[in-house]
């Protein structure tokens, strides 16, 4: 090679490791901020109840498969569970259920702690819940009566004020 076309290469191969050395910076900072983002969704995006969700009801209603009755209830999340499970029991201790969950995000309208339930002729299922303060909630495994009701029913959305303590 003459020393006109080697100076020539040297400048092209100084640009390309130069634009290489941008590009490797550019991804490593798009990969870094696209795992704090992740970090960050998968803390906020978490259902927590931190003590408990207490609530009334004035007439039976289904958790899953379980019908339970009238009255004052608390839910709280199972420990070790990682949140996946949730309790929901009679303030006396009986009756209790436990049942899976996922998350679930409130609507932007929703304020405060509450129960979404789905109310069809016979049957008033639990859906969601909602702890409050804008965080994720609890969307409730459909039970078998839910399931067999919203065969011949469209369900309505019927919302109970909670209380977080």
């Amino acid at each position: 090679m003459d020393a006109a076309c080697s100076g020539h290469y040297d400048r092209a191969l100084g640009k390309s490791l130069f634009i290489g050395e941008i590009m490797k910076t550019s991804i490593r900072k798009f990969v870094l901020l696209a795992m704090g983002i992740l970090t960050i969704g998968v803390f906020a995006g978490r259902a927590q109840i931190v003590g408990q969700v207490d609530f009334k009801m004035t007439q039976p209603f289904t958790v899953e498969n379980t019908t339970l009755p009238a009255g004052s209830y608390a839910i709280r999340a199972v420990q070790g569970t990682d949140q996946s499970v949730i309790q929901i029991a009679a303030v006396s201790g009986e009756p209790s259920v436990l049942v899976e969950v996922s998350s679930a995000q409130p609507n932007a309208s929703q304020s405060g702690s509450q129960l979404v339930f789905n109310k069809y002729n016979h049957v008033l299922a639990l859906s969601q819940v909602f702890p409050g303060g804008g965080n994720a909630g609890y969307q409730l495994v459909v039970g078998h009566p839910e399931k067999l009701a919203a065969k011949t029913e469209k369900p309505t959305k019927q919302t109970v004020t909670a209380t977080a303590k």
